[in-house]
């Protein structure tokens, strides 16, 4: 009868005492749990390895670092322990928060002069030849120049004051954001250099409509380079001219040789370059999304 089931179908389906179907070959279960596991793994290891990477690494040179001082003097490395707790004792006090923002300040403000320079002077070299080649050599030889040869030069034209300090920013800045964006003149001058002409556009529609635009994703990268450039500017400003900030900081724990300090505000130094790095990205995603999709962004990100 159709509706009968053979005895070899029934004892298929019947459920076993021990939860199987009994009739069934062993290890039918297996591949689906096996499935789950390998599954689990996956994701364990795929969506998360490299964040427990990181981690890893982090937690074993943290670990490292805190059992040295079995055999280090606390004056060579202090400990991590020692360092959470100056950390905290500068910021209680005041001290810390108030030199990361004088530095904060002058390199936003460094910064923020030298690409207006650095911007500025790229496209008039990269949109006129006679300026190029008549500002090529300065512009080598002024990238050329040791950074730190020029404290001197700032202490001499503006004093021991702040506007020193933003003034040296400003120089050691401006050449890889000047570089950069004659490097995006130029490269627009060759692939977009007569479309401009062919739409009837004069000379300074065409830097503010083509040139400007497509130079971009480059000022970025030069923005980029410029700001751990600086980093170390602001640093050498701190401590040379008027021990100021956060490079005065670390050079008077240094010179009284309070490692923990020192640790703390260098720290604290990273923190501030990471905060600027990750505001430009923002800005970038926030004002020119369409950077990501250009050779540049992807050769910048």
């Amino acid at each position: 009868m159709p509706h009968q089931l053979t005895e070899a179908q029934a004892g298929e389906a019947t459920p076993s005492p021990g939860g199987g179907r009994r009739g069934s070959r062993p290890g039918v279960a297996e591949p689906a749990a096996g499935a789950t596991i390998a599954e689990g793994r996956r994701w364990l290891l795929g969506g998360r390895r490299d964040r427990i990477a990181r981690w890893a690494a982090v937690t074993l040179f943290l670990t490292a670092w805190q059992a040295s001082q079995a055999f280090l003097n606390p004056i060579f490395i202090s400990s991590p322990q020692r360092v959470a707790g100056a950390l905290f004792a500068l910021t209680v006090s005041g001290t810390l928060p108030a030199a990361f923002l004088e530095s904060l300040a002058e390199m936003v403000g460094g910064l923020a002069a030298a690409t207006v320079v650095g911007v500025g002077i790229g496209l008039l070299m990269g949109r006129i030849r006679l300026v190029e080649r008549a500002l090529d050599p300065l512009v080598a030889f002024g990238n050329a120049t040791p950074s730190i040869a020029l404290l001197p030069i700032m202490e001499v034209w503006f004093g021991v004051g702040s506007l020193a300090r933003v003034a040296f920013i400003m120089v050691i800045c401006t050449w890889p954001i000047l570089v950069n964006t004659l490097a995006g003149v130029r490269a627009v001058r060759g692939n977009y250099g007569d479309v401009g002409s062919a739409f009837g556009l004069g000379g300074w529609m065409q830097t503010w409509k083509i040139y400007l635009p497509a130079t971009v994703p480059f000022i970025f990268v030069g923005m980029r380079i410029a700001l751990a450039v600086g980093a170390v500017g602001m640093i050498l400003g701190g401590q040379e001219i008027g021990e100021a900030g956060l490079g005065g900081l670390s050079e008077i724990f240094g010179s009284y040789s309070q490692t923990a300090d020192l640790i703390a505000t260098i720290a604290t130094t990273a923190a501030l370059a990471l905060f600027l790095f990750w505001a430009l990205r923002r800005v970038q995603i926030w004002r020119f999304a369409w950077i990501a999709e250009t050779s540049a962004g992807r050769r910048g990100g």
